[in-house]
């Protein structure tokens, strides 16, 4: 309760603020010009009164009729108003004999209350209306340059969108002509290379029959599919780590562990590649005694993969990149809420990830 009077207090503080400023400077002006001050209950109510008639008039009576599709109701404004006049009149009328009934200066009897007083509360309903009119009109002219202003945003957000979109179709369609190229072309030609250099230089050779494997799998229908087992995302692993350590003065401190019972389990392509490339790019691997970790776990229906490793220093956390994103939205996708991705650096500066999926 406490918390929404002050969330309104907030949201019209300078509505309070004008009509706190104008009732102050209206009293006084009538102080200095009849030199006597009115009962507190006469101000409240008074006040209150001119300004539930100034919301009335804007929020309720102008914005129902205005903006209404009726066209008699548009019509029926000037009729609406005078009912409103009328109301008004015989609200104060009654106001005005019981706050002010022991005022001197007041007769609420006869020709002169009908004459005098009539004739103010037309004015003053008149002075009100008016502003309230002002008001609505100043609201409403707000809010229509406010959804010119959205509508304005949200073109220009259709037009990036669609540039976007043509910038990806572009992507796609280049990619869709590199893919022409015949694969078998490509595996044949890495075959071809590794039985040249298996007898002159054996270590080129293991790792470009790695890359064949490598491609082999990259390009298989396999790998395109919705699911693979586990068995060939492994084998794809280790032919990438080899192809890696080759390419590497001092050897990456990794281990790579899995269980039996992972092997045939089948699981969407190519997470534990991004996962392997994260630890690679921004893991410290030079130390032997703390190496970095992928073990892979099935047991009780629930298929575990866990990495850790030492983040390198300047290195950006990679759960703020899009490969991290990448694996959240695809487990997401595929498996729903059954599937738990988390990832955090720890006090030892260690960033662990860990996917668990019923299956």
């Amino acid at each position: 309760m406490k918390d929404h009077v002050l969330n309104f207090l907030k949201k019209y503080k300078y509505h309070f603020l004008i009509w706190a400023v104008y009732i102050t400077y209206e009293i006084i002006f009538l102080w200095l010009l009849t030199g006597s001050f009115a009962s507190p209950g006469a101000y409240t109510f008074t006040y209150i009164f001119y300004i539930l008639l100034f919301y009335f008039h804007a929020n309720i009576l102008l914005r129902y009729t205005l903006r209404s599709p009726n066209k008699i109701l548009k019509f029926s404004l000037v009729f609406l108003i005078l009912i409103e006049l009328i109301l008004f009149v015989f609200l104060k009328h009654q106001l005005d004999f019981i706050f002010y009934k022991d005022a001197d200066n007041l007769s609420l009897k006869g020709y002169e209350f009908c004459r005098v007083s009539l004739s103010r509360m037309i004015y003053r309903f008149i002075y009100f209306t008016v502003y309230s009119t002002g008001y609505y009109f100043l609201i409403r002219i707000s809010q229509q340059r406010q959804q010119v202003e959205e509508m304005k945003q949200q073109e220009i957000k259709n037009l990036i969108q669609e540039k976007e979109i043509k910038n990806e179709l572009a992507l796609t369609q280049n990619a869709f002509i590199r893919s022409q190229i015949n694969p078998g072309f490509l595996i044949s030609t890495l075959d071809y290379l590794y039985h040249e250099t298996l007898g002159p230089a054996p270590v080129a050779a293991k790792s470009i029959s790695s890359l064949s494997d490598i491609m082999e799998y990259a390009l298989s229908k396999e790998a395109s599919s919705g699911f693979v087992k586990l068995e060939k995302e492994i084998g794809l692993i280790e032919n990438f780590l080899l192809l890696h350590q080759t390419r590497q003065v001092h050897q990456a401190q990794l281990k790579f562990s899995y269980t039996k019972e992972s092997l045939m389990m089948e699981f969407i392509p190519l997470i534990l590649m991004t996962l392997t490339e994260n630890i690679l790019k921004h893991g410290e691997l030079d130390d032997p005694d703390k190496p970095a970790e992928i073990k892979i776990n099935y047991e009780n229906s629930i298929l575990s993969i866990e990495t850790s490793n030492r983040q390198a220093i300047n290195s950006k956390i990679p759960g703020h990149g899009i490969g991290v994103k990448n694996i959240k939205d695809r487990l997401f996708l595929a498996y729903g809420e059954t599937a738990v991705f988390k990832y955090s650096l720890d006090s030892k500066n260690y960033f662990h990830t860990s996917i668990k999926v019923h299956i």
